[in-house]
């Protein structure tokens, strides 16, 4: 099983810009180890999957009845579908060339092994051959469920549960197992001498916790995505984790760590 272990004193800087959800450091640059994430005037960027979303627009973005022209006319491009209840969507970007909107689900979507689909995205983007007016068409390019997750950088994205063959963490736990699950391409590759502690942030009601896979190198070769299995892994905490909640850091806003569920049941 491997362990665990803060990659710098600079990862406090990442998890202070965890501990809210906007306001106070928009405009800063925020440095965990190697990974280094720019946080400019349009807001500190989250990710849905590949897409790049700005808590700004999450927060204060317009809703899509307010589309102008060019998002309206996206909207009846080649196979986008049919989108009801536009107050529920926030235009994310909406320029000549692109459009893009994301709504919260009703109910986050569990997906197994720790993975939550909380956000819905859209996005139609103008491009291919020219319609009658000359300019290319409105095509769908994405359409997809999503959690938010923090920017890693050169670091793959992984879901965390609580380790079921541990003991539950009691409040005397310095050192906490779980499983580490890879969501990138790793021909079903295990993790293990791959999973990197980003930082800790004890607060007083959670420990947060930012875990990242670092790729796997194919030397050349291929690498397949059949799917990957956990690896277990051990966070070590400076101090008891006590009666606060364990919480992962790299999913916005912060999510609890909890067991996966057993099976046969949802």
């Amino acid at each position: 099983m491997a362990r665990g272990k803060a990659v710098g004193a600079a990862a406090a800087l990442l998890l202070a810009g965890l501990a809210g959800c906007g306001g106070a450091g928009l405009d800063s640059v925020q440095t965990v180890g190697t990974v280094a994430t720019e946080t400019g005037a349009a807001g500190k960027i989250v990710m849905c999957h590949s897409q790049e979303v700005s808590l700004r627009a999450l927060g204060e973005g317009r809703p899509a009845t307010e589309l102008g022209p060019n998002g309206r006319a996206a909207l009846k491009g080649t196979e986008v579908r049919r989108i009801d209840e536009l107050d529920t969507w926030t235009i994310v970007e909406e320029s000549a060339t692109r459009l893009a909107l994301i709504r919260e689900l009703a109910r986050p979507q569990e997906e197994g092994g720790g993975m939550v689909f909380t956000h819905e995205f859209l996005d139609v983007e103008r491009f291919g051959e020219p319609d009658a007016d000359g300019r290319p068409g409105w095509h769908m390019r994405a359409s997809s469920r999503c959690d938010l997750r923090r920017d890693l950088g050169e670091l793959g994205v992984a879901d965390v549960t609580l380790d079921p063959a541990a003991p539950p963490p009691g409040p005397d736990a310095r050192r906490i197992s779980v499983l580490v699950h890879e969501r990138e391409c790793a021909s079903g590759q295990r993790a293990d001498g791959r999973i990197r502690l980003v930082g800790v942030e004890p607060t007083a009601e959670e420990v947060r916790v930012v875990l990242g896979v670092q790729r796997v190198d194919a030397g050349g070769g291929v690498v397949t995505c059949q799917g990957n299995p956990a690896t277990p892994f051990t966070v070590e905490l400076d101090e008891p984790l006590g009666e606060r909640v364990l919480t992962d850091a790299s999913v916005y806003p912060p999510r609890p760590i909890s067991s996966p569920p057993a099976a046969g049941r949802p």
